[in-house]
């Protein structure tokens, strides 16, 4: 988790990480949520309810994207950066629905190039996609590990 005191450093800190991230293969991709709002901070740590709508914002997020609330987006605009509203999107126990939208920091990654196992990104020289249809994988482990068990892993978006 990452804190910053207003939403145009957030933008600009997440758009060189992201973007190192991607650069890096043996990283995955990095999922990322951000709100603006309020905080408690205790014993180094942060709460509260911009600290919760944060976490959901960020498990809806696919590999490789920055997903953020209204205030977020909104600096992100005034910065010229693409924005794209994705709607109202209900979020657990968080009362009423959250406008959502996804800000493009870095070149999106192709969705089909994602590990379902590991969620790195994929292919790499080093391994390809064994069969011409189907996931990408980044090694044989992660094709085995979902070939034992094929439902246990989200399919790419």
């Amino acid at each position: 988790m990452l804190s910053f005191p207003e939403p145009d450093t957030a933008i600009q800190v997440l758009g060189s990480l992201l973007q190192a991230c991607r650069r890096e293969p043996r990283l995955p991709l990095t999922r990322a949520g951000l709100n603006h709002g309020p905080v408690t901070c205790r014993a180094g740590d942060l709460f509260g309810s911009t600290v919760n709508i944060a976490a959901r914002i960020a498990a809806l997020a696919s590999p490789g994207q920055l997903l953020a609330t209204q205030s977020v987006a909104e600096a992100a605009v005034a910065r010229g950066i693409l924005v794209r509203d994705l709607g109202l999107v209900a979020l657990r126990s968080v009362a009423g629905e959250v406008p959502l939208y996804e800000i493009e920091l870095a070149p999106s990654a192709d969705p089909a190039w994602i590990d379902p196992v590991c969620k790195m990104h994929a292919p790499y020289s080093s391994y390809r996609r064994a069969a011409p249809e189907g996931p990408w994988f980044c090694s044989p482990r992660c094709e085995e590990a979902y070939r034992r068990s094929p439902q246990t892993y989200e399919s790419p978006r």
